[in-house]
């Protein structure tokens, strides 16, 4: 837990920074799987995978918050 939200996976900080300062009606935000090049999940000489942060709304549902 991050004040109010959950963050479950392997989030950029920069998007936490993103949901603390503006403090959406939902649950938190979540990087599903562990996609190489996410914070943690560097490895070197192999590239960094697309990947999206999903925000969890309040029924549950989710929605793209970034995409790196």
């Amino acid at each position: 837990k991050v004040g109010k939200y959950v963050v479950e996976g392997h989030v950029p900080l920069e998007d936490v920074q993103r949901l603390l300062n503006e403090q959406p009606d939902a649950i938190g935000i979540t990087v599903p799987g562990m996609p190489t090049g996410s914070p943690g999940m560097e490895v070197e000489g192999q590239p960094a995978d697309n990947y999206d942060v999903l925000l969890i709304h309040n029924d549950g549902s989710t929605s793209i918050w970034a995409s790196h």
